[in-house]
């Protein structure tokens, strides 16, 4: 990691945060003083308990990458895929679910605040990035027709034919062979459970700086590699990985019978794949001025500890 890098990334990473706390403590979750607070602070909990922060730093950046400003507008629009992503934390960490109760090495959500408020929690946060684009929009900081290109974008990518669709393939896939749950089948669902919100950030970033279908179809391409490489990467570390890092235990997979790229390929052949889609994300985008912040990322989160 480049000293030129990190200095991006904890500038960018700081403007997100600031953004979702500015968002929590005097924006869309304020707290009224009402019995229904509870709801506000659940969602506040959730979305400021830190992370990588990756799918809004990816809009950032393509944003940045194809000319756009980077606007409180741009940032508020960044910050939509966090919350979006944070909702499906929510749910995943619920018992129906995933049945995680630590999340970053704090208690999840529904540990801390019960099952019926986490599930409303996620609700809310799936629902807030509409109000907040739609607003934008409202307010004359976007163009309405980007607000609509943008609402298509996540609804389609969280939706039944992308992050949903993909979650429900990671459940379905719990006790099965490993003659049905196979390399192909990884690569779809992880394409869709993870690479799809992935694909959604890049397009945001594009969409804001009214990115022609080229360079858009470039932001496709490295988010799909990109997204393979991620969820390789989680998988082996949830064999091989430290627990303080993760912030929780370890073995999750292997405790809900679900075979995973290093079951189906072993982890040294699941890095080596990693990598390959890696290499691929970042012959995407090299070609572009400026892109050299974007090549370092994939290849830092192949690398990842945590």
């Amino acid at each position: 990691m480049t000293e030129n890098f990190k200095s991006k990334l904890d500038a960018d990473v700081k403007l997100i945060n600031d953004t979702i706390q500015n968002i929590c403590s005097c924006g869309y979750l304020k707290a009224s003083g009402s019995p229904q607070d509870k709801v506000i602070e659940a969602e506040n909990y959730s979305v400021s308990a830190g992370g990588k922060r990756i799918r809004p730093l990816l809009c950032i950046e393509f944003c940045r990458l194809f000319g756009g400003d980077i606007t409180e507008s741009t940032l508020n629009v960044a910050v939509c895929l966090e919350l979006m992503h944070t909702f499906s934390l929510v749910h995943d960490d619920m018992p129906e679910m995933d049945n995680d109760r630590l999340r970053r090495g704090k208690p999840s959500t529904h540990a801390k605040f019960g099952q019926d408020i986490a599930l409303l929690a996620g609700d809310g946060l799936c629902i807030l990035p509409f109000e907040i684009i739609s607003r934008e929009a409202c307010e004359g900081k976007i163009p309405f027709k980007t607000a609509a290109e943008l609402v298509n974008i996540l609804s389609v990518s969280a939706g039944n034919r992308g992050m949903i669709m993909g979650q429900t393939l990671d459940l379905l896939s719990e006790n099965k062979d490993i003659k049905v749950v196979n390399k192909d089948f990884l690569i779809k669902m992880s394409s869709l459970k993870t690479g799809c919100m992935l694909k959604a950030s890049c397009l945001f970033g594009a969409a804001l700086a009214d990115a022609d279908e080229k360079r858009r179809s470039s932001a496709v391409e490295y988010a799909a590699n990109l997204g393979l490489a991620f969820q390789i990467v989680d998988d082996i570390l949830d064999v091989k990985g430290d627990e303080k890092l993760l912030g929780k235990p370890i073995g999750s997979d292997k405790a809900r019978n679900k075979i995973t790229f290093a079951d189906a390929l072993g982890a040294d052949g699941a890095l080596s794949l990693a990598k390959e889609y890696t290499e691929a994300a970042v012959a995407a985008v090299k070609e572009y001025d400026g892109s050299d912040f974007l090549c370092e990322l994939a290849q830092s989160l192949v690398s990842r500890k945590f």
